[in-house]
């Protein structure tokens, strides 16, 4: 049953990637963000399911590479998918910093304040252009820490 559980995971993260990549052609950011984010679905636990997902949107990414300066974008995408269906409240993060002269960006993911499943802490020299969803508002009833 665990072979089979594993190959599903294997094709379903193959599959993701692939209709994310095709998605980023036709829809808009914004779109393709409300179209990955769903209810969560019952099942395994989330820290050990999404260890294997994260491990095999990277092999997938190794095999068929989105753009020759890195996968971050539909790594993150893929992955924001796999972390909703599992339940977690990750909102998607793009940046961009000024290097060499030239913008460059970043996709990542955050949970509760911390990065999320991110290879490295590269993400911390972006200045954040996307966020979603967006955080939401302080309630007006609620305390504010500003004067």
């Amino acid at each position: 049953m665990a072979l089979i559980r594993r190959y599903r995971l294997i094709i379903g993260t193959g599959m993701a990637v692939f209709l994310i990549r095709f998605a980023l052609q036709v829809m808009s950011l914004p779109q393709l963000l409300r179209w990955l984010t769903c209810n969560p679905v019952a099942g395994e636990p989330v820290q050990e399911t999404m260890e294997d997902v994260v491990y095999y949107v990277d092999r997938w990414l190794a095999l068929f590479p989105y753009n020759p300066k890195g996968n971050c974008f539909p790594r993150a995408l893929t992955l924001y998918r796999f972390a909703r269906r599992c339940g977690l409240a990750v909102q998607f993060r793009c940046g961009v910093m000024k290097l060499n002269q030239r913008l460059e960006g970043h996709a990542w993911l955050m949970l509760d304040g911390r990065d999320f499943m991110e290879p490295s802490r590269y993400w911390q020299f972006f200045t954040v252009t996307v966020a979603f969803p967006p955080a939401p508002l302080p309630d007006p009833g609620q305390p504010s820490d500003f004067p």
